[in-house]
């Protein structure tokens, strides 16, 4: 990449002090777990819509969907594309009973119905999936920082911006992952959706560009030209991924109420898709001109060098670095959640549930009673009674968890430095991101899915079902790693099975969906699905 402008600098400098400057201010907010982990539980449409899109577009859609433009053209939209239809779906399907579960984790539901080891079992896959996610963004940050400043090397990139997204995550958990996400969110949005298509279909420095896209080898227009076992990777990747991940969930426990929950994520869902064809231009564009990367993940960067000129091109390697901090810090987030609610509260202080939750589980018959004898729910006399009832049950760590927040810190910081030394490690985003969805779409979606549609549910069906799942994608990624696959079949059928082929989450999906029906259809001792909220706390819920 050649010299890039002092202009550029400056605004990726500002950039990143506002980041840690966000990070200084959002501790003041974090006063307790559900602030902390959670936002409060009450951001309105405009904030919940704009850090639900900034969550769920980052590096891989942004400099990854540069390079799949660069190399296979229009259907390179499937990265970003099929992230969009399982946001669309998860905000279709159960994005309401979501927004009203006041849980912490997607793993209070996998023990709501399959018991206390599918619950741990669950929260091993979820960590696998986050920490892989977050090594994504990493990569990502890392190699566009290195190549705004050559003389730093990409190991030095990847710890200095890995640093940032530590840091403010660290001091203000979701609060500052949510104003972070929303200065993001604005830049990205100019940035990426706004000034490239513009710049590139109006730029005449390297010929006619319209003309010149236009000439482009036919199948690069073709949005299947990946052929069936090509598409259908990508959306088995994603889409199930989308609809249970535990970084999506936990933003969507952030939302006010239902409608803004359900609202906001098809929305973000369709700027997911939006977002995705801008970046995929780029990198035709790219390759239009004649151009020709160092490596295939500089094509975004060089895109920007070609097209843009000096600041808005320091604009749009800010958004770049913005689309990764977005998913990066929530993926530490969600993480260090799961390790502090599934791990933590439940095997260390053997809590099942968490925040309200707690509450309702510890409620007492005298509690119970007064509510009933009281039928207004505007009694003073009757909210106070309830309160006193329950203070007298739930211990004060259930009830004042304050102090929590530094353990969360201590967590987040935990994850975000082994994150930072697994990037370094493993240096490929397309592989980490298969590792990521693999074993999150390929054990958990059935279980969980099943969970929300069925009437009854076998505990033992869920719990083999993630074990022998879990099992068959981790070997199936072993039997492609190790050669074996290529031994028996060739090196093309080969390519099914590795890291990044369609068989491990297919073949994870299809012992899940087996496992479970058999199970479900021998076992005896089924019970009546638990995907329900505490209903007699709906009026403490905030409201429109």
């Amino acid at each position: 990449m050649g010299t890039i402008h002092s202009l550029d600098y400056t605004v990726i400098a500002l950039y990143v002090l506002a980041m840690l400057g966000i990070g200084v201010a959002s501790a003041f907010f974090a006063k307790d777990r559900d602030d902390f982990l959670l936002a409060g539980r009450r951001l309105k449409f405009p904030l919940f819509f704009g850090c639900m899109a900034a969550m769920a577009v980052g590096g891989a859609v942004t400099v990854g969907g540069a390079q799949r433009g660069y190399k296979v053209g229009i259907a390179g939209l499937w990265v970003g594309g099929s992230l969009g239809l399982g946001l669309i779906m998860l905000g279709v399907l159960i994005s309401s009973k979501l927004a009203r579960l006041r849980a912490l984790s997607i793993n209070e539901v996998i023990e709501r119905n399959y018991g206390a080891a599918a619950r741990l079992l669950g929260a091993v896959l979820t960590i696998i999936y986050t920490v892989s996610l977050t090594v994504v963004q990493v990569i990502a940050m890392g190699s566009i920082l290195a190549l705004i400043f050559p003389d730093l090397s990409t190991s030095m990139a990847m710890i200095i911006s890995g640093a940032v997204v530590v840091f403010y995550t660290f001091l203000g958990g979701m609060w500052a992952v949510t104003m972070t996400d929303i200065v993001q969110f604005v830049i990205k949005t100019l940035g990426i959706m706004i000034l490239v298509p513009i710049f590139i279909f109006t730029s005449t420095a390297h010929g006619d560009v319209p003309s010149l896209m236009s000439r482009l080898p036919a199948e690069y227009w073709d949005p299947f030209a990946l052929g069936f076992s090509g598409t259908l990777y990508w959306i088995l990747l994603y889409v199930p991924g989308l609809v249970i991940g535990q970084d999506i969930w936990q933003r969507m426990f952030t939302a006010r109420n239902e409608r803004v929950a359900r609202t906001g994520t098809i929305l973000a869902g369709v700027y997911s898709i939006l977002y995705g064809l801008a970046a995929v231009l780029l990198g035709m564009a790219v390759l239009a001109v004649g151009a020709t990367p160092d490596a295939p993940s500089e094509t975004f960067a060089l895109g920007v060098e070609l097209f843009l000129p000096p600041g808005v091109a320091g604009l749009l390697l800010a958004a770049a670095m913005a689309a990764a901090m977005s998913v990066a810090s929530g993926t530490i987030l969600a993480c260090s959640t799961v390790i502090y609610n599934d791990i933590y509260l439940r095997l260390v202080r053997g809590q099942r549930t968490s925040g309200v939750e707690a509450a309702a589980d510890l409620r007492t018959d005298e509690a119970t009673t007064v509510s009933a004898d009281h039928h207004d729910d505007h009694d003073p006399d009757r909210l106070a009674l309830e309160t006193s009832a329950v203070e007298r049950v739930v211990p004060a760590e259930h009830r004042d968890t304050s102090r929590d927040v530094w353990i969360n810190r201590g967590i987040a910081l935990v994850i975000g430095l082994l994150v930072i030394v697994l990037a370094l490690a493993i240096e490929d985003i397309f592989k980490a991101l298969d590792l990521a969805y693999g074993f999150l779409s390929g054990c958990v979606f059935v279980p969980v899915i099943a969970a929300f549609f069925l009437r009854r549910v076998s505990p033992r069906a869920g719990l083999w079902a993630l074990l022998l799942s879990a099992i068959g994608v981790a070997g199936s990624m072993w039997f492609g790693e190790s050669g074996r696959a290529e031994a028996m079949f060739g090196p093309d059928v080969a390519a099914d099975w590795v890291i990044g082929g369609n068989y491990p989450i297919m073949v994870g999906m299809a012992i899940g969906i087996a496992v479970y029906v058999v199970v479900t259809a021998l076992d005896p001792r089924k019970t009546a699905a638990n995907t329900k909220v505490d209903e007699s706390r709906l009026d403490r819920l905030p409201q429109d």
